[in-house]
């Protein structure tokens, strides 16, 4: 549980009670927020969904919020429900895990002094509690832990006005040598200095004119840029996180918005059109271009295929879309590859020596697609035996004739209607497509 609170306090900032749609970026007739956030799985071969969010809102206030973090194996949610004082400010959160080993149920619980807030509490973990001077500025903070002893102290100091302060954390009462210093200008970080005995770093923000973060750049000179796409009024719907130098850590998030009149905006659905924008910066990095590449600049036709146990098969397209309700699998029990007829794009995709006993499992592999002018293509089995499919069917044998052709490597095809065909490189091909013959002039 202690990530996930954690993950919390860094979200809100409770003594500036930010709350409202206004302080996150949203326009006032903003009443639900949804967001999935996506990354690339490189042993996977495909961009997968970590996280989903949800808030609702009411009046400019946020009500509730679910929180889902995914893996292969399941899921793991909770949710977070906010209740308010008749002045509006905060008076309690309720969480509770909806799915999965995601914390226990605990309470936040708000207490104010003079309009200002004084204390929180978290319930059998913490508590945090808030001093201000005669101006009404913040100016320290201080968070106990269950047994009442400091693991946390900030101070806020340099105020130039409400907005623009000073905010240093160390550890226990503050007395230590190590600290964090953040600075704040008009409501926004724009320094973080970190300090140790052996170790200091400065990473600085930038942001655009909406006030969201465009880049964070350490002193190293590795940064992490920030793009976004906007709904008309100016709501995020697309954000690409992008690092250079570590591009594991790349992200894209995608949300849909929902106003008070019913109407949506955006989606949550992973978009490949906005991470191509962003290939440049994958190539300043080789170590997952080809990744990046396969999926981002794949055509809609491309598959892959994994095999499992029992010969088990799963395919998904290069927007990781599963297939299973779009293909045929051509009936080919004695043959040692796979052929896939796509029923979207009436294409042929073809895995040399999937049945066979050292074809690789657990592993997604490439299906290569077959061209053919006749949309006719053969497959050949363990024993040499050659039969021809149409639309992912198998065609009548006894309507085809097989024949020599004059180079040893090709064969001629002859069907009962009198078209001519050929069947090239047979001995090192599996399967392929019929080449159509111009007819001989008889003389």
């Amino acid at each position: 549980m202690k990530n996930l609170v954690l993950f919390f306090f860094s979200v809100w900032g409770f003594a500036q009670q930010q709350f409202r749609t206004s302080d996150f970026g949203y326009s006032d007739d903003v009443v639900k927020v949804e967001e999935s956030l996506y990354k690339f799985d490189k042993n996977q071969n495909k961009f997968v969904k970590e996280n989903y969010y949800v808030t609702e809102i009411k009046n400019t206030y946020v009500q509730r919020q679910i929180l889902e973090n995914i893996y292969q194996e399941g899921k793991i949610s909770g949710e977070y429900i906010y209740v308010y004082n008749s002045d509006s400010t905060l008076k309690k959160i309720n969480y509770k895990p909806i799915e999965g080993n995601f914390g226990h149920p605990i309470r936040f619980l708000f207490q104010y002094e003079k309009g200002k807030l004084k204390k929180v509490i978290v319930e059998h973990m913490s508590s945090t509690t808030y001093e201000y001077d005669k101006k009404g500025n913040l100016i320290k903070e201080v968070e106990l832990n269950a047994d009442d002893e400091p693991s946390e102290t900030i101070f806020y100091q340099d105020y130039i006005d409400k907005k623009s302060y000073t905010k240093i954390k160390k550890s226990n009462d503050g007395s230590g040598n190590d600290f964090t210093k953040e600075i704040y200008k008009d409501g926004v970080l724009i320094e973080k200095i970190i300090v140790s005995e052996d170790f200091k770093s400065t990473t600085k923000y930038s942001y655009d004119s909406y006030r969201n973060v465009i880049s964070q750049v350490y002193d190293d000179s590795s940064r992490i840029d920030y793009d976004y796409a906007f709904d008309a009024k100016n709501n995020r719907i697309k954000i690409a996180k992008l690092s250079p130098e570590l591009p594991d850590d790349n992200s894209f998030a995608f949300a849909k918005i929902t106003y008070v009149d019913g109407t949506t905006s955006g989606s949550t659905e992973l978009d490949l059109d906005f991470i191509k924008k962003h290939d440049k910066l994958f190539r300043e990095k080789d170590s997952l271009m080809q990744h990046y590449q396969k999926v981002a600049y794949s055509r809609k036709d491309y598959l892959t295929v994994l095999k499992g146990e029992d010969d088990r098969i799963e395919i998904q397209d290069s927007y990781d879309n599963n297939f299973e309700k779009v293909v045929q699998l051509v009936d080919t029990p004695e043959h040692s590859s796979l052929v896939i007829f796509n029923e979207v794009d009436q294409s042929v995709h073809f895995v040399k020596g999937f049945y066979l006993d050292d074809f690789a499992k657990h592993e997604w592999h490439d299906a290569i697609k077959l061209e053919s002018p006749t949309k006719i293509f053969w497959v050949k089995d363990n024993k040499f035996k050659i039969s021809f499919y149409q639309d992912g069917k198998y065609l009548q044998s006894s309507n085809f004739s097989i024949h020599d052709d004059e180079n040893p490597k090709h064969l001629v095809v002859k069907s009962v209607d009198g078209s001519i065909y050929q069947i090239q490189n047979i001995e090192t091909s599996e399967a392929g497509r019929l080449y159509p013959l111009f007819k001989k002039i008889e003389k």
